[in-house]
């Protein structure tokens, strides 16, 4: 017998089953595709154009990049390098872990998945970030959607309670201590960590209804540091999905344990002084002393089980106790650059003549919010270009992820240039490159890569200019961020009449909750 006859005969006999299965499936799944790609095309529905890979099924060209650029300080860099590779278009997509992925910088497409399609879009279908930061937490208002989403930000209700957010009073004792610090007479001083130590006292006295009193133990602000590594480890593990496996986590677990054994006890005394509290009313005592007002208190009106409250406040502080002071300490390094601008800022501070600093006030001025504005979306950074420097758009928040709740077409993103309806398939991934979309000269004109407060004023607002998302997820501490930084910055510029880099070195980010420079803010002030 022939050998093709013998091979013929061997598959006819053994593998026929999973031949036809495979066959079927094959045809099944090709099907689907010409389907729809026949219905897209008569919609007028166009596909989005697709970056091009070594590795076209898993990405992990992709995936071994972007570690690296994270890893080597480059991250903004590695980001603007793939967009400009795709000039044609603000949108496409790659393929990471066998997942599509677009990526976007377009204003249209950043409005769809937050508002117009939000109900389309959610947190929930980017498994790989529970699985990331899993022991860590769970639920929370950062990682769930639905109900579960709705019971998180209920629980965090004293974010948008007006009498919270405009008080500048849980912020003065803070801040006063914070400029006691400061040496006077021109000596060099890194505003980063002590700006860090003055949001860690403001953090956790809001959150706990006690302060750790950082800015006068400085060994008590390990724990930010702590939830720093928890959060570089938790993008890590995001990152690698499902070669998790193949790092050592035990240094990250430690991390975590050291951040539940901060987080557990005050949630244990609260509830024990909630019950105690419930029974002392019960019995008709009047020599209450009077009700707390942090946010756990209120937490714990609503809410008993322990490990669920650890999880619920544990990503309350990984999305909180390191962004206002990043924020900050990035306006202060271009305020320390730029003398002309802080000489503005003092003058708006000095036509207030004795007026208390209140929410109403520092939201009124102007030019201190043109600056804050502005810091938001520039910052230095350092990559391969001739002159060793480039300025970069950047927001406190790099980008943002959602993912597909099922199929849904989108007005923009599809077509060679992007410009047509395209089919979103349900588990499609969106991320939103606001690193990018602020820096657009498109949008902001061919001075987009210069440090300019002036073009905030008059601003109105738009899609495409959004530090604290939009729509029903909008970051519940927006007004809280621009109370602080506003209180703490004009403090600053009515305290000392100059302000002087001290750093030669160009601006390098660090990836953080947002980027910070890696050598610092080292400067000098002068009384």
């Amino acid at each position: 017998m022939a050998l093709h006859q013998l091979v013929l005969q061997q598959i006819s006999t053994r593998n026929l089953p999973v031949l036809a299965i495979g066959a079927a499936f094959l045809i099944f799944i090709l099907r689907k595709l010409f389907t729809i790609s026949v219905k897209s095309e008569a919609k007028g529905w166009k596909p989005i154009p697709r970056y091009w890979q070594w590795d076209p099924i898993w990405g992990l060209d992709l995936v071994a990049s972007q570690i690296h650029a994270l890893r080597s300080n480059q991250f903004l860099a590695w980001l603007a390098k793939l967009h400009a590779s795709m000039p044609h278009t603000k949108t496409f997509s790659i393929n990471m872990f066998g997942v599509k992925w677009i990526y976007t910088y377009d204003p249209e497409v950043l409005k769809a998945v937050y508002a117009t399609h939000f109900k389309e879009f959610g947190v929930t279908p980017i498994g790989n970030l529970r699985r990331g930061l899993t022991p860590f937490a769970d639920k929370g208002a950062i990682t769930t959607d639905g109900e579960d989403w709705k019971h998180s930000r209920f629980l965090i209700q004293p974010f948008f309670d007006r009498q919270v957010y405009t008080s500048t009073d849980r912020v003065a004792r803070h801040t006063d201590q914070f400029i006691k610090l400061l040496p006077e007479n021109g000596e060099t001083v890194d505003l980063q960590p002590l700006l860090q130590r003055w949001f860690l006292d403001i953090a956790t006295e809001f959150i706990f209804g006690k302060s750790t009193e950082a800015l006068v133990y400085p060994e008590r602000a390990k724990i930010a540091n702590t939830m720093l590594d928890v959060l570089d480890g938790g993008r890590l593990r995001a990152q690698l999905n499902r070669l998790m496996f193949l790092r050592d986590w035990t240094p990250w677990l430690k991390s975590v344990d050291e951040i539940h054994a901060f987080v557990t006890p005050p949630i244990q005394e609260t509830i024990k002084e909630k019950h105690e509290r419930e029974k002392k009313i019960k019995e008709g005592a009047t020599d209450l002393e009077p009700e707390r007002t942090d946010l756990l208190w209120t937490m714990v009106q609503n809410l008993e089980d322990v490990e669920e409250l650890r999880s619920q406040i544990c990503l309350i502080l990984v999305a909180n106790i390191d962004t206002t002071s990043v924020f900050i300490s990035n306006c202060v390094w271009w305020l320390a650059r730029y003398p002309d601008v802080w000489d503005k800022i003092r003058q708006e501070v000095q036509d207030l003549g004795d007026i208390p600093m209140n929410f109403s006030v520092l939201r009124n001025m102007k030019y201190l919010n043109c600056v804050m504005n502005e810091s938001k979306c520039i910052i230095s950074l350092t990559y391969s270009q001739a002159n060793g420097k480039a300025h970069r758009m950047i927001p406190n928040n790099v980008s943002q992820l959602r993912g597909a709740f099922e199929d849904v077409v989108i007005p923009v993103g599809g077509g060679p240039d992007g410009k047509s309806q395209t089919l979103i398939r349900k588990g499609d991934l969106v991320l939103i490159n606001k690193t990018v979309m602020y820096r657009d000269s498109e949008a902001w004109g061919d001075d987009s890569n210069e440090f300019k407060p002036e073009r905030f004023d008059g601003y109105r607002g738009s899609w495409g200019f959004l530090p604290f998302g939009g729509g029903p997820r909008r970051c519940p501490a927006q007004m809280m961020v621009q109370t602080e930084a506003a209180y703490i910055l004009a403090h600053l510029a009515k305290t000392f009449k100059r302000i002087e880099p001290r750093d030669p070195e160009p601006y390098v980010p660090v990836m953080r909750i947002g980027p910070s420079n890696k050598t610092g803010v080292k400067v000098a002030l002068y009384r």
